[in-house]
């Protein structure tokens, strides 16, 4: 039965996806684009396609470091423009525990794509609040705040059939969390974590891979294969299918994952503190892409419980799980 529903909700969701893909049309030289755009980069590092100009990075991190004990939420400027200015302020929801952000470690939450409500994680604010950690929450490019005022929920911007505005989607949101966490470390935060998941999954991978700058992740469902996410899975089937009409294969895409896709990277975590968590019946990160993940990070703890990808259950496991994997870092009652 869990089967069953788990394919149904998925199936369900899947669809909708696909569905928000279609009006998005891409131009006859799209392929030539795409091709330009892999190809400046072709030479890069991993650090030199993420970090943001040194200026702009010193002067938002002392921002962020002055700022922080004053403001609910936060705000700057994106260092990757995009051409949708609603998008191009990083947004983060702050939740300051009894002991503060100098004293308390902190962790950072990131929603998935099509999120509807942040109403979900506040629940776990309070509870990592309660353990005495400080939180925050992450405003994705295109959600919450960061959408246009006529798009009631959401916009389906973030990822879409434009690889190369996906990319750059990519990149800001990456160079948003490094940013914001190079401002706590810069306040003196003792302690930074992160959970993710989905899309939020990929986005703290990456900036886990540029420094040392997490000592806890949790990954929930994260997209760690973006090869299989668009070429194989059922949510890239529309992608796909625009991609291929203009005759771009996995092969045109293939030079750009070490820049773009976790699996072909390290994050700098210890592997004993890192927690995966995945669906078993999840099509867009299957269990056999997890495993293979923790082989490479040498990660400690990988659960894989029987759901699929769209749920509710995972959320709540993560954080229970979190507390047995971690007790010291978890054990403190703060109410």
């Amino acid at each position: 039965m869990k089967n069953f529903l788990s394919h149904l909700v998925d199936g369900i969701s899947i669809f909708f996806f696909n569905l928000l893909q279609k009006p998005y049309k891409l131009p006859p030289n799209f392929p030539s684009q795409l091709c330009s755009y892999i190809e400046s980069w072709r030479k890069a590092s991993f650090k030199e396609y993420y970090y943001p100009d040194a200026r702009y990075e010193n002067k938002i991190t002392t921002y962020i470091a002055n700022a922080i004990d004053r403001q609910n939420q936060l705000t700057f400027p994106s260092f990757i423009r995009s051409p949708h200015s609603f998008s191009n302020y990083a947004t983060f929801e702050l939740y300051p525990s009894k002991r503060g952000w100098h004293q308390a470690p902190t962790m950072i939450l990131l929603h998935g794509l099509l999120s509807l409500s942040l109403k979900g994680y506040i629940k776990w604010v309070r509870w990592l609040n309660n353990k005495g950690w400080n939180a925050v929450i992450m405003h994705l490019p295109y959600h919450f705040q960061r959408k246009p005022d006529s798009f009631s929920l959401f916009s389906p911007s973030c990822v879409q059939p434009n690889i190369v505005h996906t990319m750059e989607t990519l990149r800001q949101s990456v160079i948003d969390l490094y940013i914001f966490t190079k401002g706590l470390r810069l306040m003196g935060s003792p302690l930074i974590g992160a959970w993710g998941i989905s899309y939020g999954g990929w986005i703290i991978t990456q900036v886990a891979c540029l420094e040392k700058t997490f000592h806890k992740l949790i990954l929930v469902e994260p997209l760690l294969n973006i090869q299989h996410v668009i070429w194989s899975s059922p949510i890239g089937k529309e992608i796909r299918r625009k991609l291929k009409r203009l005759g771009i294969s996995h092969s045109e895409t293939e030079p750009h994952l070490r820049l773009a896709c976790p699996s072909f990277s390290m994050p700098k975590v210890r592997g004993d503190n890192i927690l995966i968590v995945g669906g078993q019946f999840d099509p867009i990160s299957p269990p056999w892409i997890l495993k293979k993940i923790q082989e490479k990070w040498e990660a400690k703890h990988l659960y894989i419980l029987p759901v699929g990808h769209l749920n509710y259950t995972l959320t709540p496991e993560s954080f229970k799980l979190a507390s047995k994997c971690w007790k010291d870092d978890f054990s403190i009652d703060d109410h």
